[in-house]
């Protein structure tokens, strides 16, 4: 029995008198099937993408994997990462709701609310303050590159003033048609930065805050101020839950699995084929047995591979009719 998986090993992989010198891996049929089966793992995340939008966990799963895209763009640069805050999440979700009831996006509601009006209705007492906006999207991944290639967004995600950040996603009715709005805030509050070192305050670059004089007069009450625990009641899903870590991997692990297969199996084909040839030109000098066929189809295989790399998320976003738009 041992040595029977190194011989059947040699009858897939090498070619050899016992497989006519045509190994079974190459010649035989599990490339076609292999093929298909790929392609079909590749399209099956096409209805994700359509469906997690439209879904109770979208909202939770964005603001998951936001927080996370955006500590990753902090590390890269050495950047202290961002702390979550339940306040100013709380404070994104009445933004977010304002704009969906009012039917504008902005950083100033038509009534000249300010973004920084909502830092103080949800009683964010900022030293520092940003907002980035985004409409219309699919996928966390597009949101934070559409962001990253814009110059002010960007500077939002890496400023190391900034020590919190609070996500709202919201779905609903927006110029009489149904979309996504994400709102994302980023502070330090007064009381964070006062524990500052002096000498690190005054190596930090300017506040990005609005100065509170200019703020609009209005109280928190008048807002319809909502409390932390309205907000988190308002997610009617858990990120413990089995079917969220399901959707999670599918919209980003599932992915980056896949093209790792596509990767090996493509690195695999290649290897597979050079031995192949290597054996019938330098041991047994024997092109005449029909190896035409067998490249072929390595040659075949290594191209829809190819395809199938090439055909990544940012196309298959672009082939679901949405309109991404950020401010």
């Amino acid at each position: 029995m041992p040595n029977l998986m190194p011989s059947q090993l040699k009858l897939i992989f090498i070619p050899c008198e016992e497989n006519k010198y045509r190994p079974k891996f190459l010649a035989g049929n599990f490339l076609y099937y292999y093929a298909i089966i790929l392609l079909i793992l590749k399209i099956i995340i096409i209805p994700v993408f359509i469906y997690l939008p439209k879904s109770l966990l979208f909202a939770d799963l964005t603001e998951v994997s936001l927080i996370e895209l955006t500590n990753k763009n902090r590390e890269s640069l050495g950047i202290s990462t961002l702390t979550e805050s339940q306040v100013l999440k709380t404070a994104a979700y009445l933004k977010a709701k304002d704009m969906l009831e009012k039917d504008y996006f902005s950083h100033s509601s038509p009534e000249g609310l300010t973004p920084w009006y909502w830092f103080k209705a949800s009683g964010y007492n900022y030293k520092y303050a940003g907002e980035n906006l985004a409409i219309g999207f699919l996928d966390s991944e597009e949101v934070n590159q559409a962001w990253l290639s814009s110059p002010s967004h960007k500077e939002n995600i890496l400023d190391p003033n900034y020590s919190e950040i609070g996500i709202a996603v919201l779905k609903g009715d927006f110029a009489g048609k149904e979309t996504t709005i994400v709102v994302q805030f980023f502070g330090t509050s007064q009381a964070k930065a006062a524990v500052l070192p002096a000498e690190t305050q005054q190596n930090l670059p300017q506040a990005a805050a609005e100065n509170e004089n200019v703020l609009p007069k209005e109280s928190a009450a008048e807002t319809g101020q909502i409390s932390i625990q309205e907000v988190a009641s308002a997610s009617k899903t858990t990120k413990n839950n089995l079917t969220f870590n399901f959707l999670s991997f599918l919209s980003s692990g599932y992915y980056g699995l896949l093209q790792g297969v596509i990767y090996g199996s493509l690195l695999f084909i290649t290897i597979s084929l050079f031995i192949t040839v290597f054996f019938d030109i330098f041991i047994y000098r024997a092109f005449e047995i029909q190896y035409k066929d067998i490249v072929l189809k390595a040659a075949s295989f290594s191209v829809l591979l190819i395809i199938l790399l090439s055909f990544d998320k940012g196309t298959i976003l672009q082939l679901i009719p949405h309109n991404l738009i950020i401010f």
